[in-house]
């Protein structure tokens, strides 16, 4: 394969697999109803739509997030007379694993509940199939108030798997609540799990990707995808009342099939600064009407509430097309208000057909009525809106997940599509500009590759792009380089002091034994440069990732925990939040994925035996009273 036909492959997955793969994997069975009960059929492996190499240079290949997956497969389902009634329901045996415990650590303090964490088996004479070991928690998205701190991850800790004996008979999960949340009312020494609701009872499926954001008056609000009643995708959201301690029913904020990759922002209204407006973008994945249809494009999207969450109106925003250079695709939004003058700036990736994709940044200053894009004038930029970066990572075949960018441990397995590597041990990586706004300063941090090469699978630094203007005018500035002893540095967070001149970053380290780790650093604005204050480690621990793409035929590979897609593991953000009260403001709350804790697969297991799992862990940074406080070198 040439450079640019693999370039040109690799973009299409880049930008197409988040429509699904980053979902649970079985949410790519049909969905459909068995005797009134809403369920996702089960497949041993899970392969998306389209993952043929004759749809290798079509951006889209049949990868559909939540909705587009669950529509398309329910109709096929429907089609072939999936029908089952009259037949009962078989439920399997719950058990949990024998792995690792406590340590006892004070500064990182697990924040999941691992008694959730369960494994269910099905007795050979009646069903033949492997463990589910639901055990998966990584993704986060943070808010702080004082000492209650809410923190949003996926999981598929609240998941359930069931017989329907048929005939045919066929496994099906009738609960997939993989919206999940701890809440912390002691300032992060002691926390409690939860999952956010949907939006009924008899819809138990929420599907991650959290966001979470808080209105002035302590209100919280968990942005994720679902369904709405009638099984259609959906952007949802979830509001509490009591500093997280639950969670309302789901509300609709806008039906969408194609819809990924949801992010949410709170601030002041610019001309009525008495009302805070709750601001909802995400990725909408567009077909061609074909049957079966095919992804062409995607889409930004607004939803924006201007009664505290009550309803919402919703406006495309950002409609790319194919020009050569640039692509139909757009994705991973991160929108952030300055609190001091209302302004939303909205910051996202566009995919090109090239090496260097372009981060663009859309401002409003009228409340999301109107917006314009900002000019960042690069050097060696394709056009003035747009930064090129270059996502880091060595190309992984993730099999049902597509070519992914990723970090990778171990042996290659051998056997990928086009002479890739198929790396066991995976994380997928991606480019999310994670942004801040604070007194007239907007910045945003990139994971970059040091090579100019997507795909090249060489180091990776953090970089900075800042402006404290609004705009006007820009400077950027690495956080952190590679070396030798730390080759990798990616999916970084980043909040802003109250006074925008001070930036807290937060990433993933990946050592010369590739082993990870979370790291931290405190910069402050110097000028055009940024001058950094301290640098060192957030995690008490360096981690391995976790078996994630194990090879189980010649064609198929599949994740240890087989609810979720192949070399998905510590999610494609974390996150960093400071407290919404101005006398909090160095008092910052860090949370992420971790795989520091072991989980046993039992026998039957394609990972059999004891191996990293991902948790969510959290630590207080910039408090020095604080026991959970990192030292600071």
């Amino acid at each position: 394969m040439t450079r640019k036909m693999c370039a040109r492959f690799v973009v299409a997955s880049a930008a197409a697999l988040s429509a699904a793969a980053y979902l649970p994997a079985a949410v790519q069975g049909e969905m459909t109803r068995v005797n009134g009960v809403l369920v996702i059929p089960v497949e041993e492996d899970n392969s998306p739509r389209g993952e043929d190499e004759g749809d290798a240079s079509v951006k889209g290949i049949g990868l559909f997030s939540t909705g587009g997956q669950m529509k398309q497969r329910f109709l096929r389902a429907v089609q072939a007379g999936v029908d089952p009634r009259g037949a009962g329901r078989v439920s399997g045996r719950d058990s949990h694993d024998d792995g690792g415990g406590d340590d006892g650590d004070l500064q990182n303090v697990q924040i999941n509940d691992p008694s959730l964490d369960h494994i269910t088996t099905f007795d050979p004479a009646v069903v033949r199939t492997r463990p589910f070991e639901f055990s998966t928690q990584s993704e986060t998205s943070a808010v702080s108030d004082g000492n209650h701190v809410v923190v949003g991850y996926n999981s598929t800790a609240n998941s359930k798997v069931e017989l329907f004996p048929g005939p045919p008979a066929f496994l099906a999960f009738t609960k997939l609540m993989f919206s999940a949340f701890s809440v912390s009312h002691d300032g992060g020494r002691t926390w409690a799990s939860g999952f956010v609701p949907s939006v009924s009872p008899d819809v138990p499926f929420t599907f991650g990707d959290p966001a979470l954001a808080i209105d002035r008056r302590g209100n919280i609000f968990y942005a994720g995808l679902g369904l709405d009643a009638t099984r259609h995708g959906a952007i949802i959201v979830n509001k509490s009342t009591n500093h997280g301690s639950s969670f309302g029913t789901a509300k609709v904020v806008a039906v969408d099939d194609g819809s990924d990759k949801e992010w949410m922002a709170i601030g002041p209204d610019p001309k009525t600064r008495s009302r805070d407006n709750i601001y909802i973008t995400w990725t909408s994945f567009v077909d061609n009407g074909a049957t079966p249809p095919l992804t062409v494009g995607s889409e930004l999207w607004l939803a924006r509430s201007t009664d505290g969450g009550q309803t919402f109106s919703t406006a495309k925003l950002f409609a790319p097309v194919d020009d050569g250079f640039n692509s139909a695709f757009i994705q991973f939004s991160n929108p952030v208000v300055d609190l001091s003058t209302g302004r939303l700036y909205i910051p996202f990736l566009h995919f090109t057909n090239f090496d260097a994709d372009n981060v663009r940044v859309l401002v409003s200053d009228d409340g999301g009525t109107t917006f314009r894009l900002l000019a960042f004038n690069a050097a060696g930029a394709h056009d003035a809106f747009g930064f090129p970066n270059v996502t880091p990572g060595i190309l992984n075949d993730c099999r049902g997940g597509g070519i992914r960018n990723a970090l990778v441990a171990g042996l290659d397995q051998g056997g990928g599509r086009f002479g890739l590597p198929r790396f066991k041990q995976a994380t997928r990586l991606i480019t999310q500009p994670h942004a801040a706004a604070a007194r007239g300063t907007f910045a945003f941090v990139v994971n970059s590759s040091t090579s100019p090469f997507f795909g090249e699978g060489t180091g990776s630094e953090i970089n900075a792009v800042f402006s404290r203007d609004g705009g006007a005018t820009w400077a950027s500035s690495r956080v952190v380089a590679s070396s030798l002893a730390d080759p990798q540095h990616v999916h970084p967070a980043l909040v802003l002091s109250e006074n925008g001149k001070r930036l807290t970053v937060s990433y993933y380290v990946q050592q010369l034994d590739q082993r990870l780790r979370t790291d931290v650093a405190t910069l402050k604005i110097d000028g055009r440069r940024l001058r950094l204050e301290d640098a060192g480690p957030l995690s008490t621990t360096a981690f391995d990732l976790t078996p994630s793409n194990i090879v189980r035929t010649p064609t198929a590979t599949t994740n240890y925990d087989r609810t979720v897609v192949t070399c998905y593991d510590i999610g494609e953000y974390q996150t960093l939040a400071r407290s919404r009260r101005g006398d909090d403001d160095e008092r910052v709350i860090a949370a992420w994925g971790d795989n520091r804790r072991t989980w046993l697969s039992p026998a039957g297991s394609p990972a059999a035996g004891l191996h990293a799992q991902p948790d969510v862990f959290a630590a207080i940074v910039g408090d020095e009273s604080s026991e959970h406080e990192v030292t600071k070198r």
